[in-house]
């Protein structure tokens, strides 16, 4: 897992910038502003470590390997530090607006091949449940209840020294069952019988266990959390959204969206809040609003008109 993480670290954060520019013309101040503008770019502590390792151990490798004729400019540098001022603003929910233009934005990004569908498919069902960036990454087809339109959240995936890990929701309110809407199972169909496609190229079975949102062929490793966020910057980029929005808005457009749609505890119950008493267990049967709740984001994510209201 720790090649992987590594891997994922190259192609997000370091092959389209830093990783152009030859080792002979780097300082170590032209590193640390690199660290600096990462952390700017909104890159947490743990990410611009692991990106500071991968340069230092790359910068040796060529070091070695020129004869100890190029220096290493990583050698001598620090990350940034984060303090009390640097937690970051209130997440803003956004508008329905801009939602449509990121789905949008990000369908024609994976129609310019600049954007793999499986990122595209995410985006479309994080809107539409209010997932979290790991329970996302951890979906299975397993998960996905075909007829009757459910998704049930039981792990995680997190960012992890050594790698990304799956791991169990830390409250019995995170594991839960979700309903989803028509426009939703549809887009996740077609995903799957591409993903056949590809794997039958290469002889290879998906199995029932494999992760939805794999770069691997048979789903056998999820993707990393970052590898999503950075695929929800590349469609906000395309929409020319406000920096201000970010993959976990989405959470926050569902919540402010079902106000006169379901109850607060409803609410409490879908989204998988620590603060729901004694909240169902994901293989208890839905409830009329929450397959009520799923229409209605259904309805607004696919422009049509939603009649669904609650009374108080």
């Amino acid at each position: 897992m720790t090649s992987r993480r590594y891997e994922s670290i190259w192609k997000l954060h370091i092959k389209e910038s830093i990783g152009k520019k030859r080792i002979a013309s780097l300082s170590p101040c032209d590193v640390e502003r690199f660290f600096r503008q990462l952390k700017a770019d909104g890159a947490g502590r743990e990410t611009v470590r692991y990106v500071r390792s991968v340069l230092h151990r790359a910068c040796r490798l060529a070091r070695k390997w020129s004869g100890n004729q190029l220096h290493n400019p990583v050698t001598d540098t620090e990350i940034p530090s984060w303090g009390l001022d640097d937690t970051p603003e209130p997440v803003r929910a956004p508008t329905l607006d801009e939602v449509l233009a990121l789905i949008d934005a990000a369908a024609t990004l994976v129609a310019d091949k600049t954007l793999d569908s499986r990122y595209s498919v995410a985006l479309r069902v994080v809107a539409a449940t209010g997932l979290r960036r790991g329970e996302a990454c951890a979906l299975r087809w397993s998960d996905i209840g075909w007829e009757a339109a459910t998704l049930t959240v039981d792990e995680s995936v997190i960012p992890a020294d050594g790698g990304a890990v799956i791991k169990s929701p830390k409250t019995r309110a995170s594991i839960r069952r979700v309903a989803i809407d028509t426009g939703t199972i549809a887009v996740l169909r077609m995903l799957r019988a591409e993903q056949e496609d590809l794997a039958a190229l290469g002889n290879i079975t998906i199995p029932d266990e494999g992760f939805v949102f794999s770069a691997e062929p048979d789903g056998q490793f999820p993707p990393y959390p970052d590898t999503l966020s950075r695929a929800f910057l590349k469609a906000r980029l395309a929409a020319k959204l406000p920096d201000d929005l970010h993959l976990h808005s989405l959470r926050h457009f569902q919540a402010t969206s079902f106000d006169t749609v379901i109850p607060g505890r409803q609410k409490q119950a879908r989204f998988g809040w620590s603060t729901v008493h004694m909240a169902r267990h994901y293989t208890d049967p839905l409830s009329e609003e929450d397959e009520r709740a799923a229409r209605h984001m259904g309805n607004l994510l696919d422009g049509i008109a939603s009649e669904e209201a609650v009374a108080g």
